[in-house]
């Protein structure tokens, strides 16, 4: 192939990928894409966190550690409640 065909090609490889290279001419565009990007990040982090919780809490209710620590958090919640009920005088 002569070198001066391979450069009159070139441009044309670039003329479909231009349309992505091309910076956006709308300020609207960029909020919205950073907007719905955000959107779809916050939305994967808290599912990925709702699972990861959901998992924890699993494998630690197989583990006999939960009475303890349930009796403990009833102390705590019966102790704030009967604070509560206490009347002000």
């Amino acid at each position: 192939m002569d070198p001066n065909q391979q450069a009159e090609q070139e441009p044309q490889k670039a003329t479909g990928a231009n349309k992505y290279l091309q910076p956006y001419k709308s300020r609207w565009k960029i909020l919205l894409d950073n907007f719905l990007g955000g959107l779809a990040w916050s939305f994967g982090t808290f599912v990925g966190l709702a699972i990861l919780a959901m998992a924890a809490g699993y494998f630690v209710s197989k583990i006999n550690l939960i009475p303890i620590i349930g009796t403990w958090v009833a102390q705590i919640l019966q102790d704030a409640t009967s604070k509560v009920q206490m009347p002000v005088q």
